[in-house]
């Protein structure tokens, strides 16, 4: 009898292959499996951790925020309430026109107040507020002194505005109406307006400024040291006529090249002196020959 495995063929007998049982080993390589990392879940014990960490830290940062501002508060109290900061030295320094007393009373300040109850920005505002002063500093020096430092506006001339005369600084700018107990001996600047002030402040004060500029070339020549300047008229084209002298001596300047024409008028003026003989007006302004000057007699 023929084995089951075997088949009958043409011509002859061909073996089927084995058949594989349930009890044969599998020889091939087991399966490689991918292991991912399962996500985390926090459990409600370990949130109520991480909420009693967080209101821990919480608690420990206001503690340490409220003992700050308490030492703050009490060191504040006692700087400003105790004796040993009252102010017993008030130093003021560059006032040359205020008094240390007028200074003090502007500022409101006075011996005896406490150092840190004294607001130091306040009182540089109400010494501003002054005319006169220009800038001011105000600082504590511990344990006991003030020290206020000034920088005083300095009057050139008196501009001459309508029927108000304003103290002028050497840039030309009016910083205070003239009043009792100011600088009266000053020269006078005129031909300004009030309207030429208000439409165009800046030229104004340009030409309040060439005023000053007049002034200053007028007083390094010789006749400057003997005839005291008076008034400068500044005409609205740029023409200027300076007034000098007791007597009212005037010299036409015209525009431009001041220096160069008070030189001439230096020159004249002692030639006519060594004659004994003194002129009444220069003319000093002619555009086509600025080397000619005319001389008109007292």
């Amino acid at each position: 009898m023929k084995g089951r495995g075997a088949r009958r063929g043409r011509g002859g007998i061909i073996e089927a292959p084995p058949e594989r049982t349930d009890l044969e080993e599998s020889t091939a390589p087991p399966a490689k499996r991918c292991r991912y990392p399962s996500s985390s879940v926090r459990t409600p014990a370990s949130w109520a951790v991480v909420l009693w960490s967080g209101l821990k830290l919480v608690a420990g940062l206001a503690l340490v925020v409220t003992v700050s501002l308490a030492v703050a508060w009490g060191v504040h109290q006692y700087a400003s309430t105790t004796p040993r900061f009252s102010v017993v030295i008030i130093d003021v320094v560059g006032n040359r026109r205020l008094s240390d007393s007028e200074v003090l009373r502007r500022a409101g300040v006075a011996e005896g107040m406490n150092l840190f109850v004294l607001d130091t920005e306040a009182t540089e505002q109400a010494l501003l507020a002054v005319p006169w002063i220009e800038e001011v500093k105000v600082t504590r020096e511990l344990p006991r002194t003030l020290r206020i430092e000034l920088v005083e506006r300095e009057a050139a001339a008196v501009a001459v505005v309508g029927s108000r005369s304003w103290l002028v600084t050497p840039e030309g700018v009016p910083f205070k109406e003239l009043a009792a107990g100011d600088p009266y001996d000053l020269p006078l600047l005129t031909g300004v307006t009030l309207e030429d002030l208000l439409q165009d402040r800046e030229g104004a004060v340009g030409r309040l400024k060439t005023g000053i500029d007049v002034l200053r070339q007028y007083g390094r020549t010789a006749p400057g040291r003997v005839h005291v300047a008076q008034e400068v008229n500044l005409g609205e084209d740029g023409g200027v006529v300076l007034t000098v002298g007791k007597q009212g001596m005037t010299f036409h300047l015209g525009r431009g090249q001041v220096r160069r024409k008070l030189l001439m008028a230096e020159r004249i003026i002692a030639q006519l002196g060594r004659r004994g003989r003194m002129p009444g007006i220069l003319f000093l302004d002619n555009e086509a020959h600025p080397e000619r000057v005319v001389a008109r007699m007292r």
